[in-house]
């Protein structure tokens, strides 16, 4: 039984920028890592609000497609060979890859789901 972990640097060939490298989110705008904590998210509205604008105006990641690293960890699973992808990925290149969403652990979450913090409701968005 084979796991896989993956992070920022399987999807920079998709056009995603990882986070801490020189060219990263948080290395250009240190301020953007605020969205990514909890507890900045929850304390301050400002930042909620301009996380929800950037995610609904559809520029967060445009025209994002999953890279040949994806496709291969598809053909391990498809050979049986993988049993379980574990992702801090947030941006789901691998189900769209063709990954088994049953398979795929995201550790950080995902941005194609909310959750309400008060009642746990979730939801496609």
């Amino acid at each position: 039984r084979i796991a896989v972990l993956t992070g920022a640097g399987i999807s920079t060939d998709s056009g995603i920028p990882d986070f801490r490298g020189p060219d990263g989110v948080w290395t250009k705008n240190p301020e953007a890592e605020k969205a990514s904590d909890i507890r900045y998210y929850v304390a301050d509205p400002g930042i909620r609000k301009a996380r929800w604008a950037l995610r609904a105006s559809g520029e967060l990641w445009p025209d994002v497609q999953p890279n040949d690293g994806h496709r291969a960890l598809v053909r391990l699973e498809e050979r049986g060979l993988l049993d379980t992808l574990v992702t801090q990925n947030v941006d789901g290149l691998h189900q769209a890859a063709g990954s088994d969403p049953a398979r795929v652990v995201e550790v950080h979450g995902t941005t194609r789901r909310a959750m309400c913090l008060s009642c746990d409701w979730r939801d496609d968005i």
